[in-house]
């Protein structure tokens, strides 16, 4: 459900319910997948993401394995995403990320996506 402020966007009470949003936030998703997203857009993508993955809540929901077990995997996208910025090897230096192009990415794909 879209929301006007990020502040009203509290976690849902079912783990299979969407998770709230902005307008800001779908503006943002859409720039960044169409390779246009600002700085701005982007941390704001990575930001809701790990809000809508409810990585901070409680997996665990009394009298219902179902409910908690879809909650935890909610739980494990986000819990790998910050593993991923935080923790996971890479090959490439800091300093160097930043100033590569993506012609020199072998894995990048023909149409930019």
């Amino acid at each position: 459900m879209i929301k006007d402020s990020i502040e009203e966007c509290i976690p849902r009470t079912h783990p299979h319910q969407r998770p709230h949003y902005t307008e800001a936030e779908v503006q943002a998703l859409r720039a960044v997948m169409n390779g246009q997203g600002s700085a701005r857009q982007q941390r704001m993508l990575c930001e809701w993401l790990m809000r809508a993955s409810t990585k901070d809540d409680l997996s665990y929901r009394p009298a219902d394995t179902h409910a908690t077990a879809f909650a935890e995997g909610k739980r494990f996208v986000g819990m790998t995403f910050v593993w991923m910025l935080r923790s996971a090897t890479r090959r490439t230096d800091d300093d160097k990320i930043a100033a590569r192009h993506i012609e020199d990415d072998k894995n990048a794909r023909p149409d930019n996506r």
